[in-house]
């Protein structure tokens, strides 16, 4: 059980990366005083959590309606997982980010917190490994985004901008080495089925 929900743990972790979501929160939330800040985070992170997990339940359905199968859609998550970890690491910032623009729910909950890497991991991960362990590696793990978010000032004064920058792009190859995997098991599903 404590395996299965590792396997589950690490890929979101590394998918909705809170080491990197707190400059670029920091940055959105500058000009708010501290109460308004903890409401945001707590608004984002409960949107996000809610859009990740009904994206989990309702990919299935999704699959079968257009006849996709989970090797279909492991190969292409993984190569998006692959496109968005390459065009992260050689972009400062997240990409295609307004930062000066995000407010809570839209589009900080949805392009960032539940966007592409995170509802592509928990759809392949539910498939793969079941839903309960997913679920509660994803609660787990948007819990630990909370307390990074909420901390986020404090976070930034011990390790400084530069380093969560550099910690964020290093999460962002684990990222690229998760979505080759996705790839590789893909490949091999499809060619053990001919």
């Amino acid at each position: 059980m404590l395996r299965t929900f590792l396997e589950a743990f690490i890929p979101l972790f590394v998918a909705i990366d809170p080491v990197g979501l707190v400059p670029l929160f920091l940055a959105v939330t500058d000009r708010m005083d501290a109460a308004r800040r903890r409401y945001v985070a707590a608004e984002a992170v409960a949107a996000g959590f809610v859009i990740a997990l009904g994206f989990m339940f309702v990919g299935e359905a999704l699959f079968r309606f257009v006849g996709i199968t989970t090797a279909d859609f492991r190969i292409a998550g993984g190569v998006i997982l692959l496109v968005l970890a390459v065009v992260d690491l050689l972009t400062v910032g997240k990409p295609a980010v307004h930062e000066r623009e995000m407010v809570g729910i839209v589009p900080l909950a949805m392009p960032l917190i539940a966007g592409p890497a995170t509802l592509t991991t928990v759809l392949v991960l539910g498939a793969r490994l079941g839903y309960a362990p997913t679920a509660l590696a994803l609660a787990v793990n948007f819990g630990i985004l909370l307390l990074a978010l909420r901390a986020s000032d404090w976070i930034c004064r011990v390790l400084g901008i530069n380093t969560l920058r550099a910690l964020s792009k290093l999460v962002v190859v684990l990222l690229a080495a998760i979505a080759v995997n996705f790839i590789r098991v893909g490949v091999m599903e499809v060619m053990a089925k001919r």
